[in-house]
């Protein structure tokens, strides 16, 4: 059995392993993040329900010719009670602009329901609250 310290040092490494798996684009790897019946909320973007859907959606929104970007969790705010946990995180995305350099594109919140499967932490519910929105540079 997993101390609270522990779960939430996990919880940690799951937000950024969120980063780190989007902003290379290992949208197979990103998708494991999440329960098999997660549901992914981004906005006006997209409302994804099931890790499948949410991996076809990241895939088309960021594969292929887009800028690069990194994805800043900061802020964390984590609430552990047994296999289930909350977290409220900020987010800012920077991304290359052929013109401006770096740009910040997205700056917001991360509003997260988490649910331990075996020995790991996953997503069940990530909302994305764009509080401040500029040129994302998707594809869609």
């Amino acid at each position: 059995m997993t101390s609270v310290l522990e779960d939430k040092e996990a919880i940690r490494d799951l937000l950024s392993a969120y980063c780190f798996h989007v902003d290379n684009g290992e949208f197979d790897q990103w998708a494991k993040l999440f329960a098999e019946d997660a549901v992914l909320e981004a906005g006006e973007l997209a409302t994804c329900n099931g890790r499948e859907e949410i991996k076809t959606w990241i895939a088309g929104a960021l594969g292929g010719d887009v800028p690069p970007r990194k994805h800043c969790t900061m802020n964390a705010m984590i609430q552990v009670d047994g296999d289930n946990a909350t977290s409220e995180s900020y987010i800012i995305v920077v991304r290359a602009d052929d013109k401006a350099g770096t740009v910040t594109s997205l700056a917001g919140r991360y509003q997260d329901n988490l649910v331990r499967q075996g020995q790991d932490w996953k997503f069940q519910k990530r909302k994305i609250c764009m509080d401040i929105v500029g040129d994302l540079g998707l594809n869609n």
